[in-house]
């Protein structure tokens, strides 16, 4: 069963700030995601403050997203350059 993928108001502003060979990979993902949010060479689970969320790494680039295992739904806070992802979030 597919998972619902949301996107944040904020994640959303984020990801049409981006260009669009970027936002096509993200797209990409984003596809991944409602597949198998879970696991995956590129996702890994946040540690910290964190460590209810995971991380999809695209490059340079990070998706930070929440799963909701029983509502079959993905929530992505966000979709930034790594440099600014980790700081001052959450």
């Amino acid at each position: 069963m597919a998972y619902k993928v949301q996107l944040s108001p904020h994640a959303a502003k984020q990801y049409h700030k981006l260009h669009s060979s970027i936002q096509s990979s993200v797209r990409v993902a984003i596809d991944t995601l409602q597949h198998a949010p879970l696991a995956g060479p590129k996702i890994k689970r946040l540690k910290g403050r964190l460590h209810a969320y995971y991380r999809y790494r695209i490059g340079d680039y990070r998706i930070v997203y929440a799963v909701d295992q029983p509502a079959h739904a993905v929530y992505i806070d966000y979709v930034q350059h790594r440099k600014d992802v980790y700081r001052g979030n959450k």
